[in-house]
């Protein structure tokens, strides 16, 4: 058989049949998370497990073989959200010069800024998740912090507030300005705590 087939031709077959199988799980995982992104977005926490399952074209078995339940799902979400943080103040450049408090504003406002609400909501309905997002939150300080400090390091800049209590300031502004889009006043404060530039007077802003 194998010299009709040649050689290697049965371990192609082999692959080419299991490859969709394999696949299709992963897909339909995927189809839960882009809808839960949206409903989550559009509705808050309080999204049904049915009406996830309905955007994203899967039975409701289907979402229980992928996630234990809603709260699973979206302890996904916010660990996506999380990476998403980590690798742009990662990406942020020791020597950039320009519009660093900018970049850094954009980065906490999120990904998505309605998502971002849904999970504050959800952290504050279920104590698991707002456990789960404090640790998020230590791990997003950390390297918001090393990041700061290496921009600081390269200007040659030693602000009174050390690099880790800047970037526990700035998470904190970045939560009063969630739902917004981040304008020159934030970017201003940013610029004072974390680099001491600009005009010291600003006002630092409340939430509304």
């Amino acid at each position: 058989m194998r010299g009709a087939l040649g050689e290697g031709t049965l371990c192609d077959l082999t692959h080419k049949t299991t490859e969709p199988a394999q696949r299709h799980p992963a897909e339909k995982r995927a189809r839960l998370l882009a809808a839960a992104r949206t409903l989550f977005g559009q509705i808050g926490y309080g999204a049904s497990v049915h009406q996830i399952c309905r955007a994203a074209g899967v039975g409701i078995g289907t979402f229980y073989h992928q996630f234990a339940d809603k709260a699973d799902l979206m302890r996904h979400l916010m660990s996506e959200e999380n990476d998403f943080r980590v690798r742009a103040f990662d990406a942020i450049a020791a020597d950039r010069k320009d519009n660093v408090a900018g970049e850094i504003a954009r980065v906490l406002a999120g990904s998505d800024p309605a998502l971002l609400r849904a999970m504050i909501e959800a952290c504050g309905i279920d104590p698991q998740l707002r456990d789960f997002g404090r640790g998020l939150r230590t791990k997003t300080q950390e390297r918001l912090g090393a990041a700061l400090a290496r921009i600081r390091e390269a200007r040659g800049s030693r602000p009174a507030l050390d690099a880790s209590a800047a970037a526990a300031a700035a998470l904190v502004l970045g939560d009063a300005e969630i739902g917004r889009t981040p304008g020159p006043e934030i970017r201003r404060v940013i610029d004072v705590l974390v680099f001491a530039e600009g005009d010291d007077r600003v006002r630092v802003p409340t939430p509304a």
